[in-house]
């Protein structure tokens, strides 16, 4: 860590605002806290190593001096703090910024003259942002439908203050009522922007009340061509409504947040509902993030929100956010109405947090490559591990059995991150009777290691090795390995005593939660305590990958013994069918399904089975079946 210019023990214990800035004078972090100096102080706590959190441990080291704001309150350091991220756009801190790939509509509601367009970047400028549109419909085709049902002006300034004298084809066309030339006064315009606005909030059964009691109006006044524009409108506005995706009658305006996370890599998807119906995601992406989720999601919907962009009534969010009671207040002050902000466990508000998290997860996906996460676990593992280097090969080991025999070992290799079939193995238990983990793994270690030290190609020396299970196996595992005279590597980066001055492999074991724990337990030799890694973490989410790939490899062939062992107690059972037989009914009938399903003429028609030997097979067969 630099050397830290700022003396934590003169920092207040106000409310306030804390500013981590590099040597260079930039900020790299804000945040608020209720006493300053107990804050600030926890993220130079353990030696430089952060508060506890992995990615403050990115974060912590580049960072210079600390820079303090009083407040008078909690409320206004919230406020304070949300106004200096928007100022300084701090690398580690969320910085809210919608996806590059996706378009949304902008409609100018601060302008004289309102209109509407597409744009990729919203702003807090007086307008009203919808978006971004997802699954297979663009923002302009939504500009081209709303156009057609209310029109309203969708040229730029410089083309609007040219046609003072003569509207341009949009209006001859009926897409627009022609503001520019004065065609329409400011308040019937005004009118319309406001049934843009309803239909673009999914506001429709609203705006087709409003149509048809002017087109009854108009009929009413005998303007008969006025009313059957109305009545084409109030149609394209219903096929319009009826597109939008159902849900549950009489619900209220809510919007969904959605989190997926791989350590200080994240997406966020927003399922807005209104008047009952859902509208299209939004999303975003996020890299470099020092927060925890409960304040990432709260920074995200104080800078999501405004006065020109209000809160629904309901905001769902998959774990409680950070000063939720004050964001609360803030959000019902924008809206001028109360506004819920809670954590659903239950119910149709339960299933639409899981649909946000789904949406969060994809959009991760598209956003941030195998690459780029598979680089941030590996760095994720060596900081955690305390090793020279990211940890490019991993192996990691499952021993299991059938019913108590078949003893193996799986062995899977993970390579930059990523799995590599041609490193997996499994290993047949030939000196172990019974169920001995000891000497199974001994038996896996001696055949693997032996292999490396005699410099076989494709048995390079790993990494890092990972084992299933807790304290137990992992104690096990270790002694396996210096039996063999190989050294592991201690806390310390140091081998453990007695050393073999051998070469020295970094063994970990990775167990699985008890009952009310968050996540898997990561264990290392000469530690009693598990590993503080989280469940978002992105390394302990690679470890985790490793281990259940173990597993199901290691199921996967001992489905294939239980396999090939019916097939072969099955047919060698049969007096007459040997091994040459076998293999040629299997490759004719295709299986035992196919083979049992068959006739006795089927059978006989098989290479070296006659009709004697073909009525004796399959009748074996049907014996075999009913007993």
């Amino acid at each position: 860590m630099k050397t830290l210019k700022t003396n934590l023990e003169t920092l207040p214990s106000r409310p306030g605002v804390y500013l981590l800035k590099g040597a260079d004078g930039n900020v790299l972090y804000v945040g608020k806290a209720i006493q300053l100096k107990s804050r600030v102080k926890q993220y130079f706590a353990a030696h430089g190593k952060g508060d506890g959190r992995f990615h403050i441990s990115f974060l912590i080291p580049q960072v210079s001096q600390v820079e303090v704001i009083v407040t008078s309150n909690e409320r206004e350091a919230l406020i304070l703090e949300d106004t200096l991220i928007k100022k300084f756009r701090p690398r580690y801190n969320v910085r809210l910024k919608d996806d590059k790939t996706w378009e949304s509509v902008r409609l100018s509601l601060a302008a004289s003259w309102p209109r509407v367009s597409t744009v990729r970047r919203w702003k807090d400028d007086g307008a009203r942002y919808y978006g971004p549109f997802l699954h297979g419909i663009s923002a302009k085709k939504v500009v081209r439908l709303l156009i057609q049902a209310v029109p309203l002006r969708t040229c730029s300034d410089s083309v609007f203050r040219a046609h003072n004298q003569r509207p341009c084809i949009e209006y001859q066309m009926d897409r627009c009522p022609g503001p520019c030339a004065g065609k329409v006064s400011a308040e019937d315009y005004r009118a319309q922007v406001r049934q843009g606005q309803l239909l673009l909030d999914g506001k429709t059964q609203e705006l087709t009340r409003e149509l048809k009691i002017k087109m009854e109006e108009a009929s009413a006044e005998l303007r008969f061509e006025a009313a059957a524009d109305l009545r084409d409108r109030i149609r394209l506005a219903e096929r319009i409504g009826a597109k939008q995706a159902a849900a549950k009658p009489g619900a209220r305006d809510s919007d969904t947040f959605g989190l997926h996370r791989e350590g200080e890599l994240a997406s966020v998807a927003v399922l807005p509902m209104r008047g009952g119906k859902m509208q299209e995601a939004r999303s975003f992406t996020f890299r470099g993030l020092a927060e925890e989720d409960p304040e990432l999601l709260g920074r995200l919907i104080t800078q999501l929100y405004s006065a020109t962009n209000p809160p629904p009534g309901e905001l769902l969010v998959p774990v409680e956010v950070d000063s939720s009671e004050l964001r609360k207040e803030l959000l019902s002050e924008l809206a001028g109405r109360k506004v819920a902000l809670r954590v659903p466990h239950r119910g149709d508000s339960k299933r639409l947090l899981e649909l946000a998290a789904e949406n969060a997860r994809v959009r991760f996906d598209v956003s941030h490559s195998k690459r780029e996460r598979a680089e941030q676990a590996l760095a994720g593992l060596q900081r955690a591990l305390r090793l020279s280097s990211p940890p490019r090969r991993i192996e990691c080991y499952d021993n299991s059995n059938i019913q108590g025999t078949d003893p193996v070992g799986a062995m899977v290799t993970f390579s930059d991150g990523e799995p590599q079939k041609a490193g997996y193995r499994i290993f047949r238990i030939k000196t172990v009777t019974g169920a001995d983990d000891y000497a199974t793994m001994k038996e896996v270690f001696s055949r693997r290691f032996k292999r490396a030290l005699a410099e076989d190609p494709g048995w390079e020396w790993p990494d890092l090795v990972v084992v299933d299970g807790g304290r137990g196996q992992l104690n096990m595992a270790v002694a396996a390995i210096r039996d063999l005279g190989i050294d592991v590597m201690g806390l310390d980066g140091r081998p453990i005593p007695p050393a073999h001055g051998s070469t020295i492999v970094r063994v970990v074991s990775l167990a699985k939660p008890r009952e009310g724990e968050e996540t898997d337990k990561v264990y290392e030799p000469g530690r009693q305590n598990p590993l503080g890694l989280r469940a978002h973490e992105a390394s302990l989410q690679l470890l985790q990958r490793a281990r259940d790939e173990a597993h199901r490899f290691s199921v996967s062939h001992h489905r294939k013994q239980r396999s090939k062992r019916t097939l072969r107690s099955e047919l060698d059972t049969i007096k007459g069918v040997g091994p040459t037989l076998r293999k040629r009914l299997l490759r004719h009938f295709g299986s035992m399904k196919g083979l049992r399903a068959a006739s006795t003429e089927d059978v006989a028609a098989v290479r070296g089975v006659g009709p004697e030997l073909a009525d004796h097979i399959v009748k074996s067969l049907q014996s075999q079946k009913t007993s």
